[in-house]
């Protein structure tokens, strides 16, 4: 028995290809993995675009700029957006001539990818370990605003690297863009809340015992409607990071 679909490629009008991806393909986590849903399943829905609205063009395009400057990427080179959300950073990486596929697993997120990326955008729903790509597909790869970390184990964490190194040119590029642990830890507001119109949005954080996820949960109230979800995220060192990928 097969579990949830979790790869699926759509296509916009543009003839250019990913690698060996066809029109349409879909592929299959094992039953044993999808036995606990993990937590970023439902947190990314069309909630997440209420609750955190001032994840702006703004500060994508100015993250844009420096990846590419960083990366050295140049008009026509392909590019994988990895973990894209709702578009942010594709739409500068679209408007800077890259030649731009944007994954996410986020069904509710890619909808609204499409309506900022327009209808010829290559948009991709995948789980980051089972990229549907050929190997060397990309020139570079970029993984913006904190979406590494969130499985639960070290070794589901690398293999999303190993897939990134997988798909990526052998002298290619590859940007990582994650918070900085002790920063985070220091600064680290316990509990907030606050009101976007009529939803109020509870937010209750905190660090793991052993000190390498930061935790939050998230209070939704509407009404008489009441929502809860969790983040959980794995805080890396540069020294842990760099020992997983020798």
């Amino acid at each position: 028995m097969m579990g949830d679909p979790v790869t699926e490629c759509w296509w916009g009008s543009s003839s250019r290809s990913a690698g060996s991806v066809g029109r349409r393909r879909e592929c299959y986590m094992s039953q044993k993995s999808v036995t606990t849903r993990e937590w970023f399943r439902d947190a990314f829905d069309a909630r997440y675009l209420e609750v955190y609205p001032w994840r702006d063009e703004i500060a994508a395009e100015r993250e844009v700029c420096s990846a590419i400057d960083w990366l050295r990427a140049i008009p026509g080179e392909r590019f994988l957006d990895l973990c894209c959300g709702a578009g942010r950073h594709s739409l500068w990486l679209k408007k800077a001539g890259l030649d731009l596929v944007s994954l996410d697993l986020s069904d509710d997120l890619l909808a609204e990818a499409r309506r900022n990326l327009g209808a010829d955008a290559l948009l991709v729903r995948s789980d980051v370990r089972a990229l549907p790509f050929a190997a060397e597909s990309f020139d570079h790869v970029a993984m913006f605003f904190t979406s590494f970390g969130y499985l639960s184990t070290d070794d589901e964490n690398l293999a999303v690297l190993e897939e990134v190194a997988r798909v990526v040119r052998t002298d290619g590029g590859f940007l990582l863009d994650l918070p900085d642990r002790k920063s985070l830890i220091t600064g680290l507001v316990p509990s907030s809340h606050r009101s976007q119109g009529d939803l109020r949005i509870e937010e209750t954080r905190s660090i793991s015992k052993d000190g390498k996820r930061v935790e939050k949960q998230v209070v939704l109230i509407r009404g008489e409607e009441e929502n809860t979800y969790t983040e959980s995220v794995r805080l890396y060192e540069i020294e842990e990071l760099e020992s997983m990928i020798k």
